[in-house]
């Protein structure tokens, strides 16, 4: 199948590293994929092996990007609208996969193309919660994306009928189990001398980061073995406490390290419930014991969930497991054994299982 996948940038956010993975996979099976993206931006921080079209706001298409810096905002969203009239046609299935790229895709005559948009989250809600003039039309045009007639596929049940957002396949987000999996020989609090409590540092207050470092204080105050390891930093102003550490990973091999590193992982999100979040899949595949809010995979065989913005439960559940190594030993082998299911190449088959099936149908091209 001749896949054309269409992005505003090559970002260093999960959901761009979802494409590459995705990308990467289709064409091992035999597939022809590419991807067209505005010459203005940077090379793909995650690596793919899919071909890239690099496109100017005229639609003219090259081998190589061009460098300079060019307008973000609308010089994208052009580019793509005028890459997509030139290249659509040849293609059988254009994929969007961000609210604004799916505006360009709707939009664009490609000839017979098949048009489908991966939803990856709610964006309406991110851009809402930042509360500033731009990200309010940002939400406003990012629910109305969900309304355009392209096959919506979303990555975790809960969005199927979330808001305005409607959908009856689901994709999750996949991991490189080779890279993210456990300790031949794993840690065990019962006999360590230190317990290192782990968090991804993120400045969005829907993350959530706050309730760890306040959880953090309590228990580094009722308990002298506990540490706070935090990858990427990205903490409040002013924070600071001499039993913390930054650490900042520069790929998936030192991000999983980072994991490894961490007894407990904290993921307290407070939007969107239920959905995918790589915190807490990466942690349960390489062994961690994960107290989060709830997300894909955090059940109560897996993880110790915790209420919403609730700095006491979280503090609760950590001394929980940390008295209970029947329990956490229990939950952490259930959840190695629920991480299994996230492998690129079983969620990417899944996804072109969906295609076949939903726009294909017997003429489908094998």
């Amino acid at each position: 199948m001749k896949i054309l996948i269409p992005i505003l940038i090559f970002a260093r956010s999960g959901g761009s590293r979802v494409l590459s993975e995705l990308a990467n996979e289709w064409v091992k099976s035999g597939n022809d994929v590419a991807f067209l993206c505005p010459d203005s931006s940077d090379a793909p921080y995650f690596p793919t092996i899919a071909r890239i079209l690099w496109v100017n706001d005229k639609g003219q298409i090259a081998a190589e990007r061009n460098p300079l810096a060019k307008p973000s905002g609308r010089y994208h969203l052009q580019a793509l609208y005028a890459g997509l009239k030139a290249v659509g046609a040849e293609y059988e299935l254009i994929l969007a996969n961000q609210s604004l790229t799916a505006w360009p895709v709707a939009l664009a005559s490609c000839g017979n193309a098949k048009k489908a948009y991966y939803v990856q989250a709610y964006e309406a809600e991110y851009y809402v919660n930042m509360k500033t003039a731009k990200d309010l039309v940002l939400a406003a045009i990012s629910a109305l994306s969900y309304q355009l007639p392209l096959k919506k596929i979303v990555n975790a049940p809960v969005y199927f009928r979330y808001k305005n957002l409607r959908a009856s396949d689901f994709v999750p987000p996949g991991m490189d189990l080779d890279v993210f999996k456990p300790l031949a020989a794993p840690r065990d609090i019962d006999s360590t001398e230190t317990i290192i409590i782990g968090c991804i540092g993120r400045h969005e207050p829907e993350k959530g980061t706050i309730y760890v470092l306040r959880a953090f204080e309590q228990l580094a105050k009722l308990d002298p073995r506990f540490r706070l390891r935090v990858a990427y930093g990205n903490l409040p102003q002013g924070w600071q406490h001499e039993k913390c550490e930054v650490v900042v990973p520069k790929s998936d091999a030192e991000l999983a390290d980072y994991y490894r590193s961490v007894d407990i992982l904290v993921s307290p999100g407070t939007v969107q419930h239920g959905a995918p979040h790589y915190p807490v899949l990466e942690a349960l595949a390489t062994g961690a014991a994960v107290v989060t809010t709830g997300y894909m995979g955090a059940t109560q065989d897996t993880a110790w969930l915790v209420k919403n913005k609730d700095v006491q439960t979280i503090v609760e559940r950590i001394q929980e497991l940390v008295r209970d190594g029947a329990a956490r030993r229990a939950k952490i082998a259930a959840g190695l054994l629920t991480a299994q299911a996230f492998s690129w190449k079983a969620v990417s088959a899944k996804m072109m299982a969906i295609f076949v099936r939903t726009l294909f149908g017997d003429n489908a091209k094998k």
